[in-house]
């Protein structure tokens, strides 16, 4: 496993891309509190994430002070956000794009950054600031279509802390043709991704 080539992947709605290409980057939610933007997850999550789980290798700071990605797309997130069950309608996920960067630009950042071995979300959720945490994260499950009873071990996540720049960002993978047209739209001439419809990364 070369670990610095590993694929991470950040999902969002297409809606945030124009703040995001404006802001330069990604921003933790711990700094989007006071913005206007469209969220996907679960409000309630999110205020935990912001509040009640620290990272301790990385001086405690809260989960919500870090950029999340998966290591993964068709994540558990966008199954149940595709759901209905965060409060968007079901069958949303063709508004729905993954942001895709690897692991070396997250970690040649300078920036602090931890792994988890689940849902970073969740209260028993262990982190480490080791690359070779990666390496015993349960990779069946993150690479499997069907994880059920996994759904926590395929969640585990790479935190980036407060700021992930565009420049980061390989590829924007999407639902359909529709949803890439909308995102070019967005992105205009100044930054050029590779921009495709990954019908596999979804539901």
């Amino acid at each position: 496993m070369k670990i610095l080539e590993l694929p991470i992947y950040h999902i969002t709605d297409v809606a945030n891309l124009k703040t995001i290409v404006e802001d330069g980057g990604l921003h933790c939610d711990a700094t989007m509190q006071t913005r206007t933007y469209e969220s996907i997850g679960y409000n309630n999550i999110k205020e935990r994430r912001l509040k009640r789980i620290q990272v301790p290798c990385c001086g405690n700071l809260f989960v919500g002070e870090f950029v999340p990605f998966y290591y993964c797309p068709r994540s558990p997130m966008l199954y149940t956000i595709n759901q209905g069950n965060t409060g968007r309608p079901a069958g949303c996920q063709s508004s729905i794009v993954h942001l895709v960067s690897h692991v070396g630009f997250a970690v040649d950042l300078g920036r602090r950054w931890a792994v988890s071995d689940g849902n970073a979300g969740a209260f028993h959720t262990s982190f480490y600031g080791e690359l070779d945490a990666i390496r015993s994260l349960d990779w069946d499950a993150i690479n499997a279509n069907s994880w059920g009873g996994r759904q926590h071990q395929k969640h585990a996540e790479f935190l980036v802390e407060s700021f992930f720049p565009l420049g980061g960002f390989s590829e924007i993978g999407c639902h359909n043709q529709h949803a890439a047209a909308q995102v070019a739209k967005i992105l205009g001439s100044a930054y050029k991704p590779l921009i495709s419809t990954k019908p596999k990364w979804y539901y």
